[in-house]
């Protein structure tokens, strides 16, 4: 398993492998459905926390948008496009009356 020629690997090798058969030999029984339920939340709720860990860090890393700035006499005039001749549009000050 590790360096068996030494003394420090000798007995990481004993320590090991005891912990191997302590687990091999209690965790041989299979799982009661509970228990099965139970890793399955687990499971999902550190998905879900990874994903919302990695969205949140993704926007906070994010450049804005560049906002361009144009004069005003570039912007074409689309009020008078929109609102076609003949038709009655009230006035701001009168309130609507005709």
């Amino acid at each position: 398993m590790l360096f068996s020629s030494t003394k420090a690997g000798h007995i990481g090798q004993i320590i090991g492998t005891a912990l191997f058969g302590q687990v091999l030999s209690n965790s041989l029984t299979p799982p009661d459905p509970g228990q099965i339920e139970l890793y399955g939340h687990l499971i999902i709720q550190v998905l879900v926390a990874l994903v919302t860990i990695w969205a949140t860090i993704r926007k906070a890393l994010q450049k804005p948008e560049a906002v361009v700035k144009v004069p005003a006499d570039v912007v074409p005039v689309i009020s008078a496009a929109v609102v076609p001749n003949g038709s009655a549009v009230p006035a701001a000050g009168d309130g609507g009356a005709q």
